[in-house]
């Protein structure tokens, strides 16, 4: 098998395992509307990863560079983002156990607000950009030509895409196996998550102050 390719299967499938936020966003969506709502959030992740992959490619020393200029204001926003996303997530799950709620407000949500949402956690994470810097500037990937990269890049995406696709597609296959209040849960799990992110970048930006 071609090695850039062969890396790039291994390196999306790696990703898809380590998911975090965007896992139990599929799963919530998937238990709705199945790969139909799974789809635009899929989109919004390889969108921003594709939007990595360009600036790893042709600007990863000056965004090395801004990112060093800039980490603590950078650090801040993203901190209050996720801080906002799990604030969020804690009023729809409290929501959600008066109402029932839960199902209809993933059905209210267009494609566009799911795509920006995934879209939206993904570029504000740091650790997305350092990933993508580094798979092109170490090994395995640092060896390749500009070609080489490029398929890579896109076997990593195209993995991660199908794997999110999959997620969504299994958790619609298992709905009928989870109660209501289990399912209302995953808007918990979510909130965690966010604060968990947003602690993280705080803690980040205590050490660069």
């Amino acid at each position: 098998m071609n090695t850039p390719l062969f890396y790039g299967l291994v390196t999306g499938f790696v990703m898809s395992v380590s998911l975090g936020a965007i896992f139990f966003l599929l799963v919530q969506a998937g238990l709705v509307g199945g790969v139909k709502k799974g789809l635009p959030l899929a989109l919004g992740v390889i969108t921003g990863d594709f939007l990595y992959i360009l600036l790893a490619l042709h600007f990863s020393e000056y965004i090395t560079q801004q990112l060093n200029e800039y980490r603590v204001w950078i650090s801040l926003v993203g901190s209050l983002v996720f801080f906002g996303l799990a604030i969020q997530h804690f009023l729809h799950h409290q929501r959600s156990k008066k109402d029932g709620g839960f199902e209809l407000r993933i059905n209210q949500m267009q494609d566009k607000q799911l795509f920006i949402k995934a879209l939206t956690i993904n570029l504000l994470n740091p650790v997305n950009i350092v990933w993508w810097l580094g798979l092109f500037s170490l090994p395995p990937g640092s060896g390749f030509d500009y070609n080489g990269k490029w398929v890579f890049g896109l076997a990593a995406l195209s993995t991660v895409f199908l794997t999110e696709l999959g997620v969504s597609w299994g958790a619609s296959k298992i709905k009928h196996y989870l109660t209501d209040e289990r399912i209302r849960h995953l808007d918990l799990v979510l909130g965690l998550l966010f604060s968990g992110m947003g602690i993280y970048l705080l803690t980040f930006l205590k050490d660069l102050v």
